[in-house]
């Protein structure tokens, strides 16, 4: 329907946006489990979830348990 094309719309010139004003910042949450994405705000430009406390604990967590699992 119409109104599901104009969100469509709005999302597409929004991403593009965002892309043109930030090139490089823009990627994938790096939890495979997530869909979601980040602008890259810190000045190296190494943010890797789109929450640490969200995404960033969760992997951080896995990563832990499967090192020390014997």
């Amino acid at each position: 329907d119409a109104e599901s094309d104009s969100g469509a719309v709005r999302a597409v010139l929004a991403w593009d946006g965002l892309r043109l004003s930030s090139p490089g910042r823009l990627r994938a949450c790096a939890n495979t489990e997530c869909r979601l994405f980040l602008i890259d705000r810190s000045k190296p430009n190494t943010a890797r979830w789109c929450s640490m406390a969200i995404c960033g604990n969760r992997m951080k967590a896995r990563r832990h348990y499967q090192r020390t699992r014997t």
